[in-house]
């Protein structure tokens, strides 16, 4: 009886860190469609290779002011990568762990709506910055894989690599991998989806029909106030993980 309760509690365990990863993907995909759809950022936040790309050219073009906000984008993630990487067994209880991780991943992106009025493009990509590293370093294990949780780039890189394991050189192991690593990268592009979805239900009449996807362009969410779908709509997706906070007595 006890190694079933044994067996039983570490599947609840294994499927609240699958839960809370999946999110921390899903909320990704929805920050990123929010960024690059907002005209204080218009650019997404997390992958950054895009990111140093734009550090590369926008000297060239003389844009500094872009530039600024691409350093500000870069050394945040890189602080924030670094800062969860050093503090990730910060504390030995688990759930005051996971809380103070969510916090500072959750809690620039959740708040967004109602500081970004209040600060400059500067200080807008050094919040987003943090919250992504914060993201990658303390959430992106899924079933003991690697997860790529800020941006699907990685998820579709090992598509290719588990297809191949899986199907050509017939190690089916790897088939499980593939199916993880399909749900990340479908995952994001739901989190990106559902951020259209409550866009166009704040705009229903945007260019005469609903989700066409020219009334994206020059879009700008945070017009249409704190209570919009999309606001409430970002504040929810980021509460609801912390129901599958870890239990101390697990593990």
């Amino acid at each position: 009886m006890a190694n079933e309760q044994a067996t039983k509690a570490q599947r609840v365990d294994a499927f609240k860190v699958a839960f809370i990863t999946a999110s921390t993907i899903f909320i990704m995909g929805y920050v990123n469609a929010l960024a690059l759809h907002t005209n204080q950022l218009a650019a997404m936040v997390t992958p950054q290779t895009g990111n140093v790309v734009w550090m590369g050219l926008n000297p060239a073009f003389g844009e500094w002011s872009r530039f600024l906000s691409n350093l500000a984008l870069f050394f945040s993630f890189v602080f924030g990568c670094g800062f969860s990487f050093l503090n990730r067994n910060l504390f030995k209880n688990r759930t005051s762990q996971f809380f103070f991780g969510w916090a500072l991943f959750a809690l620039p992106v959740a708040l967004f709506p109602f500081y970004t009025a209040y600060i400059n493009s500067h200080v807008a990509f050094f919040a987003m910055g943090l919250s992504a590293g914060f993201g990658v370093g303390f959430f992106r294990q899924m079933y003991h894989l690697d997860i790529n949780n800020a941006m699907a780039t990685g998820s579709v890189r090992f598509l290719g690599v588990t297809f191949a394991d899986a199907f050509v050189k017939k190690n089916k192991k790897e088939a499980f991998s593939l199916l993880i690593f399909s749900i990340c990268v479908f995952v994001f592009a739901l989190g990106a989806f559902l951020f259209g979805i409550m866009w166009s239900l704040d705009n229903p009449n945007a260019y005469g029909t609903v989700g066409n996807i020219a009334s994206f362009t020059n879009l700008n969410p945070e017009a249409v106030g704190l209570s919009s779908f999309v606001n409430i709509t970002l504040i929810v997706i980021c509460i609801l993980p912390c129901l599958c906070a870890p239990k101390n007595n697990v593990g």
